[in-house]
């Protein structure tokens, strides 16, 4: 499956996170051979049958998502790792992306203006944040966190670690986020990012953080929403708007 309508180049700035079910990408991508060889080795090592759904859904998802942003076929896309070991697509520059998945979710998020980086994490008991505050809340925030503060301080930490690409080699509590009226900014090492927060539902909070433009993000709950946010990607953003 392709989605582009015409390949227009990495000119055309447009970044997106995709935030799907694990069962809207199993319905959309059904049938589809677009992992590699390595993925599908990986996606069967799993011991438990849903960790291997989730992280084949993942990776169908970033597949087709860079597929459609790109105009490649999302089978074709082959990938590397920089130093730090973040993925990154061969061949096709400047492109970012990141994925990350909890539950029932799985995310894909690509950038063609900046580094990105994305978390999804549950909320979880007051008693747990408790006893692993001090491992990513700088003293100030451990002073000042809300109940509400630690799931929204966790996930944008690591959607901005991941998009540093250090990853927890740079300890969370390290990091200062500040926040910066619906979002937040935070510093990692010399990298400033913009960031963002999303629930996608009662318990599930999305962070995205990017160096380049802040990203539309699409939440498809079925597989004919996720097949029409790829579409819509894959429109020219030149056609979209006289459209």
């Amino acid at each position: 499956m392709t989605y582009a309508v015409e390949k227009t180049g990495l000119d055309v700035p447009r970044d997106w996170v995709i935030a799907a079910t694990v069962s809207a990408a199993r319905a959309a991508f059904s049938g589809l051979q677009a992992l590699s060889d390595v993925e599908i080795a990986q996606g069967a090592r799993f011991l438990r049958s849903e960790d291997g759904e989730r992280y084949r859904a993942a990776h169908l998802l970033k597949r087709h998502l860079l597929g459609a942003t790109t105009g490649e076929r999302p089978q074709e896309l082959q990938f590397d790792r920089e130093v730090n070991g973040k993925p990154v697509l061969r061949g096709i520059t400047p492109l970012d992306f990141n994925l990350s998945h909890s539950d029932d979710w799985v995310i894909a998020g690509v950038s063609l203006t900046g580094r990105i980086g994305v978390d999804v994490e549950a909320e979880r008991p007051e008693p747990f944040w408790r006893e692993i505050a001090g491992s990513f809340l700088t003293p100030a925030e451990l002073v000042a966190a809300r109940d509400s503060d630690f799931l929204k301080f966790w996930t944008a930490k690591e959607a901005g670690l991941k998009a540093h690409g250090a990853g927890f080699a740079i300890m969370p509590n390290g990091v200062t986020v500040a926040e910066d009226g619906d979002g937040f900014a935070m510093q990692v090492e010399s990298m400033v990012l913009r960031c963002s927060w999303q629930g996608l539902d009662e318990t599930h909070m999305l962070a995205v953080a990017t160096t380049g433009d802040m990203p539309e993000i699409a939440i498809c709950r079925n597989a004919a929403e996720l097949t029409a946010a790829l579409e819509r990607i894959s429109v020219p953003v030149s056609a979209a708007a006289s459209g």
